[in-house]
């Protein structure tokens, strides 16, 4: 069975899955990992944080998970959070718990800083309409079997057929290529004042055949 073939859309019961998976695939990672500055206490923190943005993203039915369902697991293998266009993260009614959520978890320092990142990611999204792949992730354990391209690769095929172009950022230089080959083109680099920078990509809707 192939990785695309377990892949369907995400449910709030997923939560948990989810937020353990994206925890855990960002807790070093270059851009957030320093996000949440305190090692000692980042899985707390960070997981805390994405359970919160995941459970915005389930706003919508875009979301994708690849599960363990050919293996009766209660487990997911890969993650993929995405936004239908025109929308944002946090929706407008959600603003005053995510403020006091990030203050809460990090103090003034960090979350000013965090702010600024996210501002400057808000500014540098393309005006056009597009589907927006926030968040791409890997259970530890089924790392390395390809499962987050698969579960990529599914959700363009039905952009594709939509019609809709989708737009990420590349938060880990490693994941460049890997997005290059399934036709993302570099859009800008984002500049954070950690010294990260984060190259941002455009994929146009491939033309159904």
């Amino acid at each position: 069975m192939s990785p695309e073939s377990t892949a369907r859309r995400a449910l709030a019961s997923d939560l948990d899955e989810m937020t353990r998976i994206v925890t855990s695939a960002f807790l070093d990672d270059p851009v957030w990992g320093p996000s949440f500055p305190d090692p000692a206490t980042r899985p707390q923190i960070a997981g805390a944080y994405w359970r919160f943005m995941i459970e915005e993203a389930l706003r919508f039915p875009e979301s994708r998970v690849i599960d363990t369902a050919d293996t009766g697991a209660d487990t997911l293998r890969a993650v993929a959070v995405w936004y239908p266009p025109g929308e944002d993260e946090v929706s407008p009614e959600a603003h005053p718990a995510y403020d006091a959520l990030v203050h809460e978890l990090l103090g003034s320092d960090a979350a000013a800083a965090l702010d600024h990142a996210g501002a400057q990611f808000v500014a540098a999204r393309p005006a056009e309409p597009h589907a927006y792949l926030t968040l791409l992730a890997v259970a530890p354990e089924a790392r390395g079997g390809g499962y987050g391209m698969a579960l990529l690769r599914s959700a363009l095929a039905e952009y594709d057929t939509a019609g809709i172009p989708t737009y990420l950022e590349s938060s880990n230089p490693a994941n460049d290529a890997r997005y290059e080959r399934l036709g993302y083109r570099p859009r800008q680099v984002v500049h954070l004042a950690t010294g990260a920078a984060v190259q941002t990509y455009w994929r146009d809707a491939a033309a159904s055949d």
